[in-house]
């Protein structure tokens, strides 16, 4: 299943500074410090939306592994640990064959909450204005490894501030920054903990409380053949471990899709499939959410999101709240409604369930979010129609701005050329920031998209939009 492209094409390198032993974390190196599962530079390189990815640093232990998964070369400046100037210019002259009109991004190994949407938007900038675009702090401070350049205006500021002598040894990037005139410079604002780094072992702190899971959207296509199906579920989720998820949400009716026997399915494949997603959950190390159906005794199905982990933790099950009887379908016909709501912790995170039409009803992500969720699964089989694409989007970017929850949408990608009236999806599986950002979005066709969770950005978009808290309860009639 492939991933989402984060190819940016103005954007042909980044130049990654990893300096090595930090004095205020006790001579340690800090771009190889644990953040949520992974080293603080492995973090920084899946960000970097490039094929190429030039390390200036030791490559140290973990050197090969980041090199052959990353796709990222190791390099040293001349001498070793001559400054941060000095590592760069090692960088650019390592893409020697760069025009000078291409983008380059130049980002610091101790910036693990970097985001790829965030350096997607970094080049992209810098590319159409033909400046340098950082990123600024809410205080102003600028992030100097932070930023795109374009690769000429880096090649020129780095030959007017070398030594007469030669070389860059312990001169700043302050120095770097000051040769810009006002109109070269340009500025894109941090959320969250992205802009952080981990300097200090108050930093380092603040980083790791605000580091949350990642996260895997599976949109896959679900076959009408259930062995198909599982084989498809298997590969998701082996792809998912492999990319570093600590959790995989699969679409709803993942099992089997709307449009056949709901309850035959039910009856003689959902103990094998929950079984399944157990042992993937076991083997992979990671939790599994994923739509299935299951008998009930009236003769119908409920609509049921399976949540199961390593070691039965955790074991839950979500039953679909609001039936989808609109735009002609009639899903209470056979599917019987759950009356429960379902949460769970995983990794210092609160997550919510929902199920496709629920996001319709906003009452019920409100109370997630007030009973601790700061994210909320959604999987879906949207069924497509006129509009329906842009009722997606809106109710999705809502649901977040209600809650203010980071929303993670896994829908089916509809089988090819499908055009029958059962809910099928319509792909558009996304990433929703909790002021209502769309951060990733996939097309129609399979694929993965891939997210770290930044728990700092919950909390400050519940400072800055304190919708919880404002909550009253209305009288009825």
């Amino acid at each position: 299943m492939p991933s989402q492209l984060h190819e940016t094409s103005a954007t042909v390198a980044a130049i990654i500074l990893a300096g090595g032993a930090s004095s205020r974390l006790g001579g340690t190196d800090k771009t190889r410090l644990p953040i949520a599962g992974a080293s603080a530079l492995q973090r920084v390189l899946r960000a970097a939306p490039v094929g190429r990815r030039i390390v200036v640093g030791p490559s140290g232990e973990d050197g090969d592994m980041l090199a052959e998964r990353h796709g990222a070369r190791f390099v040293l400046e001349d001498p070793p640990r001559s400054g941060p100037l000095a590592a760069l210019e090692r960088g650019v002259a390592e893409f020697s064959e760069g025009a000078d009109e291409a983008v380059v991004l130049v980002l610091g190994g101790d910036m693990p909450m970097l985001r790829p949407e965030t350096l997607e938007a970094l080049a992209a900038s810098s590319a159409e204005q033909q400046a340098v675009t950082a990123l600024e702090a809410e205080d102003g401070q600028l992030q100097f490894l932070g930023a795109a350049w374009p690769l000429g205006r880096l090649r020129t500021a780095l030959a007017v501030i070398e030594h007469p002598g030669g070389g860059w040894a312990d001169l700043s990037l302050r120095r770097l920054y000051a040769q810009l005139d006002e109109d070269e410079l340009v500025t894109l604002p941090t959320t969250g903990a992205e802009g952080a780094d981990i300097d200090t072992p108050d930093a380092l702190a603040q980083v790791r409380r605000a580091a949350g899971p990642r996260i895997a959207l599976a949109q896959i296509e679900a076959s009408v053949e259930v062995e198909a199906t599982f084989e498809t579920v298997r590969g998701a989720v082996a792809e998912a471990a492999e990319e570093g998820a600590h959790l995989v949400l699969l679409p709803e009716a993942t099992l089997t899709p709307f449009g056949t026997d709901l309850r035959a399915a039910a009856l003689a494949h959902h103990e094998n499939f929950a079984q399944l997603v157990q042992e993937l959950a076991e083997e992979h190390g990671v939790v599994v959410v994923a739509g299935s159906f299951t008998p009930t005794e009236d003769g119908r199905v409920h609509n049921t999101v399976i949540v199961r982990g390593p070691n039965w933790d955790p074991h839950l099950d979500y039953r679909k709240i609001h039936l989808f009887d609109a735009f002609g379908a009639d899903e209470s016909r056979t599917v019987a409604p759950g009356d429960e709501l379902l949460t769970f912790d995983l990794a210092g995170t609160r997550f919510g369930v929902v199920t496709c039409y629920d996001v319709r009803f906003p009452e019920q992500f409100t109370t997630l979010a007030q009973r601790g969720a700061q994210a909320i699964l959604l999987p879906l089989a949207w069924k497509d129609g006129p509009g329906k694409r842009e009722q997606l989007q809106l109710l999705l970017r809502a649901r977040a701005l209600d809650s203010t929850t980071v929303i993670l949408a896994a829908d089916q990608s509809p089988p090819p050329g499908f055009t029958g009236g059962a809910a099928r999806g319509i792909g558009r599986s996304a990433v929703v920031g909790p002021l209502g950002r769309v951060r990733q979005e996939l097309g129609r066709d399979p694929g993965m998209l891939l997210v770290d969770l930044d728990l700092d950005e919950v909390e400050a978009a519940r400072t800055a939009l304190p919708v919880l808290r404002h909550h009253v309860e209305l009288p009825r009639l």
